[in-house]
C-alpha cells in the first residue's frame, strides 16, 4: 500500500476557506477538509453516497436534515457523525478553525 503525504496531494476548494484534499480506492473515498476560518461554509447538500464524518480539530455543528427534521449536534474533536444517503447536511464551524475527515461509500466521483 502506497504512503500518501499531505503536502503530496491535490487541495481543492470547494468554497471559500474551506480546504479538501481526497485519497480513494475502487470503493471507498476518505476526504480530509479543513475549515481555515470560523466563516467557512458549505452549502446545505446531499448526495446518494454513505458518509461517515470524524471530527480531527476544533468545533462544528453538524446540522443534518430540512425543516423539521432537521438536527443540530456540536460535535469536537473526536466526535463523529453518521450520514444516510440523501439526507441534507451542512455544517457551521463554532472554533478558529476545524478539520473534518469524511469517508465515502461508494467513491464521490464529483470529487475526482
Amino acid at each position: 500500500m502506497p504512503v500518501l503525504r499531505q503536502r503530496d496531494l491535490a487541495v481543492a476548494e470547494p468554497s471559500p476557506d474551506v480546504l479538501r484534499r481526497e485519497v480513494h480506492t475502487d470503493h471507498v473515498m476518505v476526504t480530509v477538509v479543513d475549515f481555515t476560518t470560523r466563516e467557512a461554509t458549505i452549502p446545505l447538500h446531499h448526495h446518494p453516497h454513505e458518509q461517515i464524518s470524524y471530527v480531527v480539530e476544533g468545533k462544528i455543528n453538524f446540522i443534518l436534515g430540512e425543516g423539521q427534521e432537521r438536527t443540530v449536534d456540536m460535535l469536537e474533536a473526536g466526535d463523529m457523525v453518521v450520514v444516510p444517503p440523501d439526507v441534507p447536511h451542512t455544517v457551521e464551524v463554532l472554533s478558529e478553525s476545524a478539520r473534518v475527515l469524511d469517508c465515502f461509500y461508494p467513491i464521490r466521483e464529483d470529487f475526482l
